[in-house]
């Protein structure tokens, strides 16, 4: 169902993940011990971001026969320094191979960092962004922002046009282009010059990426831009170690949802652990994604998508649900909500959002139990009942997800006030109370 899915929505592996020249530490920083390093995992798996590729063996074989040794950080390193470039500026996500990649740069390089860029995806955790800015303070270097992008590039039109994001690779590349590339190339056209970009790409995070990043970690654009990869041999072991070892704070998103947060798009999440997760930790977000998918619920009814299958994926995270679990989801019922719960033996669960419910949000509730011969006639109907981000005015300069967080914390400040440890144990209450 979903190989078929060619528009530009979707997370084959996570996203891949300006100017002061202030003197920095030269104290070289070390290397967590690698007992091969550069060699190729013998058997791994592929992971869910693979979902579309059923022709891929479970097992790399012998990858070094063709590749060879993947070159170590401090060789990865003089040889970009080797190149001609103007600027040099470290691509900092928020998750944890990105930041040992800047900081084992900034401590071991012959050569200073410029500033960090972290691109703004406009569906990424406001908290991400913040943890990478405080990396920055940590290091003394200046943290630029790529946010820039057209109207037709913008997630939230282009989901009321294609859907969310897919399970296939094709889809990931367009999320990644627009989310991420588009953005970032806008920003390093404010700079004269070429410039070298620290990544935190290692090849031994996933088969897709041992093919993309080269055995010598450096890679030249046609922009005539570098990118350099110094842990290209690091495995996931590595960077922690280096991240315990050096004392470097860790990051809460990243502990809560196994990756940064950064770009929250929906391609290859795992729609019932992420939204739980968000709903749990980051309830402006949960109620951001529940927005949207109100919006391009709505689109697709009033035929407003690009293509009619299109509307088949108006959840966010569909791509990490069966044929059968989606057509229940979208209104196919022949099976109860207590199905996916928990059994037969329990009673079934109502529609809502707590923990171990059928439905991660009231959209994907709604959508189980309405017909729409039944439903008003009306072009923003599941807008008008689901999407909060109506109530902000047009005029507003600041980006819904930052005034859903300011509200969010508002709540969370009265519940306070009032003797509750957050705003969700105040709701509860007082809606117990009203059932009394």
């Amino acid at each position: 169902m979903y190989d078929d899915f060619k528009c530009p929505c979707g997370r084959s592996e996570s996203c891949l993940s300006a100017t002061s020249s202030q003197e920095h530490s030269a104290t070289p920083v070390s290397t967590p011990g690698i007992s091969s390093p550069g060699q190729s995992p013998s058997a791994p798996s592929i992971g869910p971001g693979q979902s579309d590729s059923d022709d891929i063996p479970r097992s790399w074989g012998d990858l070094t026969e063709d590749t060879g040794e993947t070159n170590s950080p401090e060789e990865i390193l003089e040889d970009a320094q080797a190149h001609d470039w103007d600027h040099c500026f470290a691509l900092m996500s928020g998750g944890y191979d990105s930041l040992v990649a800047t900081h084992y740069t900034y401590h071991n390089a012959g050569f200073p960092i410029d500033g960090i860029i972290h691109v703004d995806t406009s569906v990424g955790l406001r908290e991400t962004t913040e943890y990478v800015k405080e990396r920055a303070d940590d290091l003394g270097l200046p943290v630029y922002i790529a946010d820039t992008r057209r109207h037709e590039d913008e997630y939230t039109t282009r989901v009321e046009t294609y859907g969310f994001p897919g399970s296939t690779r094709e889809a990931h590349k367009w999320e990644f282009i627009n989310n991420k590339d588009k953005p970032l190339q806008k920003l390093l056209q404010q700079f004269d010059g070429n410039s070298l970009l620290i990544s935190g790409a290692s090849r031994m995070e996933s088969k897709a990426r041992w093919d993309s990043v080269s055995a010598d970690g450096i890679e030249l654009k046609d922009s005539g831009d570098l990118y350099a990869s110094p842990i290209a041999s690091w495995t996931k072991k590595d960077v922690r170690e280096y991240i315990d070892d050096h004392g470097i704070p860790r990051s809460g998103v990243v502990d809560a949802l196994t990756h940064s947060g950064d770009c929250l798009c929906g391609a290859f999440a795992t729609r019932w652990f992420e939204l739980e997760m968000l709903h749990e930790n980051y309830p402006y977000m949960w109620q951001y994604i529940q927005s949207l998918e109100a919006r391009v619920i709505d689109s697709a009814r009033n035929g407003n998508m690009k293509k009619d299958s299109y509307t088949d994926y108006v959840l966010w995270g569909h791509g990490s649900t069966t044929e059968r679990e989606l057509d229940q989801r979208l209104g196919r019922r022949e099976k109860t909500l207590s199905q996916w719960a928990c059994g037969s033996s329990c009673e079934p669960f109502d529609p809502g959002v707590t923990s171990g419910n059928t439905y991660q949000t009231l959209t994907e509730a709604a959508l189980q139990f309405v017909d729409d011969e039944d439903l008003p006639d009306s072009e923003t109907l599941f807008r008008d009942a689901f999407d909060v981000t109506q109530a902000i005015p047009d005029d507003c300069d600041e980006h819904d997800l930052d005034v859903l967080k300011r509200g969010y914390e508002a709540l969370d400040a009265v519940a306070e006030r009032l003797g509750y440890e957050d705003h969700k144990e105040m709701v509860e209450d007082r809606a117990e109370s009203k059932v009394e």
